[in-house]
């Protein structure tokens, strides 16, 4: 039973992580970070990141809006001006590409996040899923993660909540 859950991880890992990398090239990011990790949540089969969404009155294409929003007004008010706006009909393998060499290099707040929802999953001996990553990004104070979540209107103490009752439903 533990090898299952085990193997059914490594498979959501691996799914995780290379949509991550394509929310940051989908952005034209450079360093994957907890906000292209929310985004890919979404990705996940389990579909928790969308409920916790759908329960606040969200969506993922509100949240990529919100996130892209973040981007130009940082861009703005570090006097770089406008930059060309975000095309969510962009797919993978029309994004810009980095070369991808060796493993998944995330932020350090990604990382974190990432660490912490497979704690709390392995904590509740149960596979981790798009709840988690959603609760263990909301926990994230600053960044652009935090910053978009609040652009949705959405209080991080809410989107935490919203995610612990999904995950544990």
């Amino acid at each position: 039973m533990i090898l299952t859950r085990g193997w059914r991880d490594m498979r959501t890992m691996k799914l995780l992580f290379a949509e991550t990398e394509a929310e940051a090239d989908r952005l034209s990011d450079r360093e994957p970070g907890a906000e292209h990790l929310l985004l890919a949540s979404f990705s996940l089969p389990d579909g928790t990141s969308r409920r916790v969404f759908e329960r606040l009155g969200s969506n993922r294409d509100a949240l990529r809006e919100a996130i892209s929003r973040v981007h130009r007004d940082a861009l703005a008010a570090a006097g770089i001006g406008d930059t060309t706006p975000f095309d969510d009909t962009a797919s993978v393998d029309t994004a810009p590409s980095r070369p991808r060499t060796g493993p998944l290099n995330l932020s350090a707040p990604a990382r974190e996040a990432f660490r912490e929802a497979t704690a709390v999953a392995k904590a509740g001996r149960r596979p981790f899923t798009g709840a988690d990553i959603v609760r263990a990004v909301a926990e994230i104070e600053h960044g652009t993660a935090a910053r978009a979540l609040e652009t949705l209107g959405l209080e991080r103490s809410t989107v935490i909540d919203a995610a612990r009752a999904e995950a544990e439903a």
